[in-house]
């Protein structure tokens, strides 16, 4: 297979694909004279291994080169869905203490706040807290604002709630490790901000960051909220 170059006027010139097999490779301007053609013959000697149209212009920041397969190509936008925009972070290494029984109760210093920079972007909610108690029944639950966000149904014989433990004679001289992760569609951006709230229902205190029970046997652990708002 030969490349043939017509003059302008009269005469051309021809390229033939090299007689000698490896990586040769050709690129013209096409018959416009705003694209280019990149040619490269095979490795077998005489024949051409593939030709592709290069697109006009350079493209823009962070565009990449799709190709038809029919020999065509161009420059492409990749999608903007999912990419991370922003993150927001606040961690609590004191302990709160909830004393108050039956009566759902803000954590103090578990609360933190994003600014979406579009309506149709989301946000990522991590939290992650370390509890205990002694014979109590313990939930926690997730406000953002004053909207309650991921809890089962409402029901007559139950808590909303998105963590809930009998706390017993074992988290008596532990902290227990829980924590939610799941993606959050605000629609707005306006600040919003997201809390945790903890119940219990029995006569003894629960606890956030420490044991139930003291001593040098037992440890003091720290929670956390991470918020990161992704593309829509």
């Amino acid at each position: 297979m030969a490349l043939r170059l017509n003059g302008s006027n009269t005469g051309y010139v021809e390229l033939d694909v090299p007689a000698d097999a490896g990586s040769h490779t050709l690129i013209l301007p096409d018959g416009g004279g705003t694209a280019h053609q990149v040619l490269k013959n095979s490795a077998t000697a005489g024949t051409l291994e593939y030709g592709l149209a290069l697109p006009t212009g350079n493209g823009t920041s962070g565009q990449y080169l799709q190709t038809d397969g029919l020999g065509g190509s161009s420059w492409v936008t990749p999608a903007a869905g999912g990419k991370l925009l922003q993150s927001q972070y606040t961690e609590k290494t004191d302990v709160f203490s909830l004393s108050a029984d039956q009566t759902w109760t803000d954590v103090t210093g578990m609360s933190l706040s994003i600014t979406p920079s579009s309506s149709s972007n989301h946000v990522l909610v991590s939290f992650d807290w370390a509890f205990s108690g002694d014979q109590n029944y313990t939930q926690f639950r997730i406000y953002r604002g004053s909207d309650l966000i991921y809890v089962g149904d409402s029901s007559s014989d139950g808590q909303q709630s998105a963590g809930s433990y009998l706390t017993n004679t074992v988290i008596y001289v532990s902290c227990v490790r829980s924590s939610v992760f799941f993606r959050d569609s605000p629609g707005t951006t306006d600040p919003v901000t997201y809390k945790m709230q903890m119940y219990k229902d029995g006569s003894q205190n629960s606890y956030i960051n420490r044991s139930f029970n003291t001593g040098s046997y037992t440890g003091r652990t720290a929670s956390s909220i991470t918020l990161m708002e992704v593309a829509g």
